[in-house]
């Protein structure tokens, strides 16, 4: 199981003292307490987070053990440990994602990896954050990142990241078209893919069965 980066769910640096992590623990536990955020389930995991995040990090022991455990598994240098987790660094996450794609043999891939980190990105902690923010603009381009990403995903994978994709583009019906039409698109481009080796096969009998009769016959 990846190693919880509680640093950056808390918005700190990992050289924060206990004053500086009991403050920002109080200023992101009041911003997405579910009292403040009513029907956001989103938001709920992201305070639930928030509380494990800080009975790690307050207490002496325990942030000595994550310490030894967070270094040994590299996060640190695998997360970027100095930089908090923002709209902006979401969208960061979600162009290098699609950047890493396209340099892949989309043949060979692993759809269920892909479909995993996708999820890291639009957890339900940095759903509440984006949510929270409310920049539309910024959402849309994760959105648009995302689908690029995502382009030759199994459609099995797609439709779950759709639905949190849709929940992105909020009120906006034309991201939520576009994000609509390109799951069908695909599809339809995936059953093409499915019965493909079929038409050929038919294809194939059918050109032969006309050689057959067409040298019988001259």
């Amino acid at each position: 199981m990846r190693l919880k980066d509680y640093y950056k769910i808390l918005e700190v640096l990992p050289s924060a003292n206990q004053q500086e992590i009991k403050k920002a623990y109080r200023r992101l536990a009041f911003q997405y307490h579910p009292d403040q955020n009513a029907d956001n389930h989103f938001a709920e995991a992201h305070f639930k987070e928030l509380h494990e995040a800080y009975s790690i990090l307050s207490h002496s022991e325990k942030r000595k053990k994550y310490d030894e455990e967070r270094w040994l598994s590299g996060t640190s240098k695998r997360m970027q440990a100095e930089q908090i987790i923002s709209p902006e660094w979401i969208l960061n996450e979600s162009g290098r994602l699609r950047s890493h794609v396209s340099t892949l043999d989309t043949h060979r891939m692993s759809h269920r990896s892909l479909s995993d980190y996708v999820f890291l990105i639009l957890s339900d902690s940095h759903m509440a954050i984006l949510q929270k923010h409310g920049n539309a603009e910024l959402n849309n381009q994760i959105v648009n990142e995302i689908l690029g990403a995502t382009e030759h995903l199994q459609v099995q994978y797609l439709e779950a990241i759709a639905e949190r994709l849709v929940l992105l583009a909020a009120h906006d019906n034309t991201i939520r078209d576009i994000i609509f039409k390109t799951v069908e698109e695909r599809k339809k481009r995936a059953k093409i893919s499915l019965w493909m080796p079929l038409y050929v096969i038919i294809i194939s009998v059918v050109l032969a069965v006309l050689m057959y009769l067409y040298g019988r016959k001259y």
